[in-house]
Order: C-alpha cells, then structure tokens, then sequence
C-alpha cells in the first residue's frame, strides 16, 4: 500500500495522555514513532504503489535488522513503530518483531492491506499485539468498478474480504476509533466516489478515514498523470474534514496527518533508507551504512523538519493561517513538487492569492 503515514491523535483515537506526549515531543523536535516498512510483498495490487509491492517479497530488511532497529528505537524513547509495508502481515515473522517491539516498550501499530485478517488466526494476533495502538486497512472504494480500476488484476472481492477481516476485528473488541481505512486519492477516481467510500466506513463501521493524496515518489515516480486535479482534491478534502471531525470542524489542507505526528516521525525503508517521510523516498543515510543512533544524530532536525516547529518559522502565508496549531502543509507534497520538504504545500487551496500548481 502508498503510504501512510497516519493521524494518529485525531484517527485513531490516541489518548489524551498520549496525545500531550507526542506533542511534547514535538515542542522537544525528538521521534515519538518510526515507521518501519518491514516488507515490499504485498497482495492487493495498487498501481500507483510507492514499494512497487507484489504478492512475493523480492527485498527486504533482515530480521536481526529489524529487531536492532526496535532496539535503537526503544533506546531512542521512540514510543510507538508503524508497521508497514508492502503489508507487514505478509512477513512471515511479523509476529515475533512486533512482540520483540512491545517486550521492548514500544506500541505496535498496523498499516495492512487488509486481506490477511480474514483469517482468524491472523485477526486474534493482531488484536492481542496492538492493544492500545491501531490497524488501519486499505479500501480506496467500495465500489467494485472503481476499484477494479486501482488495482493489478482487479479482484473485486478483496473488497469483501477486507471487510471480513475489519469485522473479525471489531467482533474480538477492537475499537473502531482504533482502527482506520485508508484511501489514496488519485486521478483515476471521482471525487464523488471517494466521499461515498468515506462516508460508507464512518455509516457501517464507525471508523474515520486517513484521506493520503497522490505523489510521485519511489516506484510511482513516473505516474505523475495520477495526481487528482485541484478542485476535486478540494472537494474529497473538505468532505474528510468533515465526516472525520464534523461541521465546523479543524481543516488538515490536503494532508492525512496533523504536524503533531509528522514532526515527530522517521521512516526506514524496506532498503533501509531513512527518510522524513514513507513518501520522501530519498533518505539521509542508510541503515546498512551508519547505525540508525548515528543517523538520527545527524538528521534529526531533518527527520522532524525542525525549522518548522514555531509556527513563525513557516513559510508564508502558512505562518499566518488560522490552521497553523495543527496543520503545516503535507512536507511530501511540498518535496516533489517544489523540491523542498520544509517548502511551501503547492496542493493546499487554502493558500491564496498563490496559485494552486497544477500536476
């Protein structure tokens, strides 16, 4: 799946205690959470997918890579890893990292496709090794035909099977305000559609939805005619904002995080790259190059995006829009189409008199 990188105080139901931690860390420019993309094998088959991801893992990071990554993570007093992928639940020791990760501290929060929660065995242990911390699947439209369309080979019945494994969950305990669906929106569907798809997982599900927006990085680098038009991703946002939080409620822009997790998150690749950002493909450093202790030491500034921090270091007009306690642009966004992550978000319509770039 594209990336992820989730909202996690407003989606996922972080709690208030945990919400002030991480912003703290934020005031303190430390890493609250790393995402670990522990795998590029995937089933689901989006085209516009960043890892490339196929059913069969072609690379990967080890898993005495992994585990002294959790342990350099915990060290760190990183608070929580974001499995990812790829689907992490396709790696077959997935359970052992993740239970190697809370032995160390630290809280395991899913990002799956989905489809390997269908069966049972898999539901109960995700369940069990994500208590506190949340799962997100992958449905980026009810609707069989438009999703037929988003993916390789275009099993429509992933749809149904995804749902089974969201009901497997939620019938274990799981909370729906711990669990998220998440959609990338992109040109090759309406923006009617994608409101539907969210407004169906709020309606039957009670869960909000992590709304991540086209880029054109790592193996979609060369889609660019995928990013969804400016006036439809106006339209698609606004309706997030508002079946997520409500009328009235606080805009994130064409973000799917707050600058609260943004700013306090680092990514490492299934290559191993470190990155800001699972959508900044490019990384700082290397873990098979330099220990990640190392890396973080020498980039946290630019892991964290420091020089954003106090809200009158943004660029303008962000510096003075009625957003800025929460909101600060999406950094992959103002990366690739501006080359600069701690740039100006050309995406963001609320930017004005500036012109919104067109893809």
């Amino acid at each position: 799946m594209s990336s992820p990188s989730a909202c996690v105080s407003r989606f996922a139901g972080l709690a208030a205690g945990k919400e002030e931690e991480q912003k703290r860390y934020f005031r303190e420019k430390r890493l609250y959470a790393l995402q670990i993309e522990s795998t590029d094998a995937c089933r689901q088959g989006c085209l516009y997918c960043y890892s490339g991801s196929t059913p069969t893992e072609h690379s990967g990071l080890t898993s005495p890579e992994i585990r002294d990554l959790l342990d350099d993570a915990a060290s760190l007093e990183i608070r929580a890893i974001d499995w990812l992928g790829g689907d992490p639940l396709e790696r077959r020791d997935w359970l052992e990292l993740m239970l190697h990760a809370r032995m160390r501290g630290l809280l395991n929060n899913v990002w799956t496709s989905g489809l390997p929660l269908r069966e049972p065995d898999v539901a109960r242990k995700v369940f069990d090794v994500t208590d506190g911390g949340f799962v997100s699947v992958h449905v980026d439209s009810i609707d069989p035909q438009v999703y037929a369309r988003l993916h390789r080979g275009g099993d429509v019945q992933n749809i149904t099977r995804i749902i089974e494994g969201v009901d497997a969950l939620l019938a274990l305990g799981k909370s729906p305000d711990q669990m998220i669906n998440c959609i990338t929106f992109t040109a090759l569907q309406p923006a009617e559609d994608a409101i539907a798809t969210m407004k169906w997982w709020m309606q039957e599900k009670g869960m909000r939805t992590c709304l991540t927006m086209f880029n054109p990085a790592g193996k979609g680098e060369q889609l660019r005619r995928l990013a969804p038009d400016p006036r439809e991703t106006r339209l698609v946002y606004e309706a997030r904002d508002a079946i997520n939080y409500g009328d009235g409620g606080p805009s994130l822009s064409a973000m799917d995080t707050d600058k609260f997790y943004c700013g306090t998150m680092a990514t490492v690749t299934y290559a191993g790259d470190v990155t800001p950002c699972s959508v900044i493909r490019q990384g700082v450093d290397n873990l098979r190059r330099t220990p990640f202790r190392r890396i973080v030491d020498a980039h946290l500034g630019d892991l964290v995006h420091a020089t954003l921090h106090d809200v009158h270091d943004m660029p303008a007009p962000c510096d003075c829009c009625s957003n800025n306690s929460h909101c600060w642009g999406c950094r992959a966004s103002a990366y690739h189409y501006g080359g600069d992550a701690n740039g100006l978000d050309p995406k963001c319509w609320l930017i004005t008199p500036i012109k919104v770039i067109e893809a």
